[in-house]
């Protein structure tokens, strides 16, 4: 198999055990600022930016868990960590389960911001906006023209996000549908995002393609699931959540779970505990 080499961007947060953070979609490492700081004195913590969106080089081609776990795998060879804990949130919480499904030798503990126990949505429309109803359609071009159908796509989406900017406003909708409160975290992420690009548009494809449960089903290594119910959010999301949560208990599995109330944001809760974060972390027995 061939060798590839990939470049990435990442600021690097305390001293101690390597942790890497991944975020969601749509933001940059600086996501997960908040948890770095707060583990600072016992981990070095890695805050990634997405390959393709932001500043890491993207991933060419095909996307599948595989090819998302040998991408974390080279962050790791190029900075010399030969086992790390792993937190990630949303699309950075896929990549990171895809990692230690593929590679759990090389994984400590996982932690899993709203991700995992619920398959991807069919038809995204908090993701894509007026594009998630015809998604699959654009999915089935995507999977079989591949670049040149990503090249066409990507003015559309780089469209749909080129908005006249109104900060102050984007910061007050941002948490109101998230039902979280404001805070300078919050603030960071909306005011630096994530950069888009071709590559990410492909990365986005190949997250709608994955088995989020399937991957979670197969999970080996110590997890720790924070998940949003989103109570008086979104009910019918609510309904959604509380049936695959259910499901995923009946199989015995490496999982502590944690609900918080609220959406798909746990991290910015203000029920989130970063203290029971960073004792599942340090906790050896």
């Amino acid at each position: 198999m061939t060798h590839i080499t990939y470049d990435y961007h990442a600021e690097k947060i305390g001293q101690g055990v390597p942790a890497i953070f991944l975020p969601a979609g749509g933001f940059t490492g600086n996501e997960g600022l908040n948890i770095a700081e707060f583990l600072s004195g016992d981990f070095e913590t890695h805050l990634i930016d997405l390959p393709g969106l932001g500043n890491s080089k993207g991933i060419d081609g095909k996307i599948t868990s595989v090819h998302l776990a040998n991408w974390v795998k080279e962050y790791m060879e190029q900075n010399h960590i030969e086992k790390a804990d792993l937190i990630g949130h949303s699309l950075g919480g896929a990549i990171l389960l895809s990692f230690a499904v593929h590679y759990p030798d090389k994984v400590n503990k996982l932690v899993l911001l709203d991700q995992g126990h619920k398959p991807f949505p069919r038809i995204p429309k908090s993701e894509f906006g007026p594009f998630a109803y015809i998604f699959p359609l654009i999915n089935v071009c995507v999977k079989i023209f591949r670049k040149p159908c990503l090249n066409k796509l990507a003015p559309l989406f780089l469209q749909s996000n080129e908005q006249e900017i109104d900060f102050e406003g984007d910061v007050k909708r941002f948490c109101e549908r998230m039902g979280i409160e404001e805070n300078e975290y919050v603030r960071m992420a909306i005011k630096h995002p994530a950069e888009f690009s071709v590559e990410g548009l492909n990365l986005m494809f190949g997250y709608y393609n994955l088995n989020l449960p399937k991957l979670l089903k197969s999970i080996k290594v110590p997890t720790y699931l924070i998940y949003g119910t989103f109570e008086n959010i979104n009910e019918k999301e609510h309904r959604h959540t509380e049936h695959y949560i259910q499901k995923l208990k009946r199989h015995s599995l490496p999982i502590t779970y944690h609900q918080v109330n609220g959406g798909h944001y746990v991290h910015w809760n203000k029920e989130f505990s970063l203290c029971d974060l960073k004792e599942f972390l340090t906790n050896t027995s």
